[in-house]
């Protein structure tokens, strides 16, 4: 009887596996993908050098003023002379530890819904994040905690972007989870009362909203109030947000398994119990991607704010082109360098979301 005797494992042939396979693969996979790939080399080798040059190498880095601008490169010196401005708005210039802080705490709060533990992310960051705009207000503003008074007229750049952004973005989390229930409800006056809100505010350009809020929503204070145009700006992109996000959570409510519900009835739970515990994580789980989209939404609408006299990062640059010490043509730079700014944080905020997604991840699929 003849022994087996089992052949050495051999390695894969050269042409299934490597580098040079990939780029086969994913590049020169047909005549029609070849020519698209050598047409995009192309212009790829005629636009991107230049555009280098242009950017880094032949851009002026130094300097105060417009006279420092010699090259024929990017006036970069333009964005570094106003970048307090862009930054911080008119802000006291002794004053800005205040904003870094409120910034820092934003990240922490951040941070700590990522890196603490399930049980401890419920009992600090969410009250951390429910409480951050309203202390950054008192930051901020300083005259009820014994700091100098900064008026809200001062505030702006790219911080009043985020910080208004965030702000919104929190208040308005609960307020369209409520939204949304109301419109599920089996009570007509609650139901009624959610749907012409979430249709309102959703069905209104925001940039109506934010002529209403500078315009009407002090005719629905008392005679003689003054609010503060930024609160009524605030009020108005939450009222926003809570619109579009009441839909976003009601398509999520939707797409939970009636048995979901109904496991939780027969466990004998509150209707709350059964709504938070059960339902609210599912929903957003299953929600986050429209979640995120509505946040960037948000969050680039704050650039809106120039058309009402606000002055963050977007019309704080309008104002710096229009400088007379400034009229060399350096429009390009500042619009440029307000795009990249704005791409940075949106794509970080897709990575958080991609994260939140992965940790809430249930499925079985690996």
């Amino acid at each position: 009887m003849r022994e087996f005797k089992p052949l050495p494992s051999q390695p894969a042939p050269q042409d299934t596996v490597g580098p040079i396979h990939w780029i086969k693969e994913n590049f020169f996979s047909s005549i029609i993908n070849s020519a698209a790939t050598l047409i995009i080399l192309a212009l790829l080798v005629t636009v991107l050098p230049p555009l280098f040059d242009w950017l880094l190498f032949s851009a002026n880095w130094s300097g105060t003023t417009q006279d420092a601008c010699t090259k024929d490169g990017a006036c970069w010196v333009f964005v570094i002379a106003w970048s307090k401005q862009f930054f911080y708005g008119s802000y006291p210039a002794e004053e800005l530890w205040r904003i870094n802080l409120c910034l820092i705490a934003l990240i922490a709060v951040i941070a700590s819904s990522q890196l603490l533990s399930k049980e401890l992310r419920g009992k600090i960051s969410i009250p951390a994040f429910l409480l951050l705009p309203f202390v950054s207000i008192l930051i901020l503003d300083g005259s009820w905690i014994g700091l100098e008074y900064v008026s809200t007229d001062y505030w702006g750049g790219f911080s009043l972007n985020v910080l208004l952004a965030a702000a919104s973005i929190i208040i308005a989390f609960p307020l369209s989870f409520l939204w949304a229930l109301g419109r599920r409800s089996d009570m007509p006056f609650i139901r009624s009362v959610s749907v012409i809100l979430i249709e309102f505010f959703r069905g209104v350009p925001v940039l109506a909203l934010f002529f209403m809020g500078s315009v009407m929503l002090p005719l629905f204070f008392p005679e003689g109030t003054n609010v503060d145009k930024l609160l009524r700006v605030w009020i108005v992109l939450t009222l926003f947000m809570a619109g579009y996000m009441a839909e976003v959570f009601r398509g999520g409510f939707q797409a939970v398994p009636k048995g979901q519900y109904e496991a939780a009835d027969s466990l004998g739970l509150s209707y709350w119990q059964k709504t938070l515990l059960i339902i609210l994580p599912q929903v957003i789980k299953i929600s986050m991607p429209n979640i995120l989209a509505t946040f960037v939404m948000l969050f680039k609408n704050t650039t809106f704010l120039l058309i009402i006299g606000i002055f963050e990062v977007l019309s704080t640059t309008q104002t710096a082109l229009t400088n007379s010490n400034w009229l060399g043509g350096h429009s390009t730079e500042g619009y440029l360098f307000v795009a990249i700014i704005f791409w940075i944080c949106c794509y970080s905020m897709s990575r958080i979301s991609a994260s939140i997604e992965r940790k809430l991840d249930t499925s079985h699929r690996n």
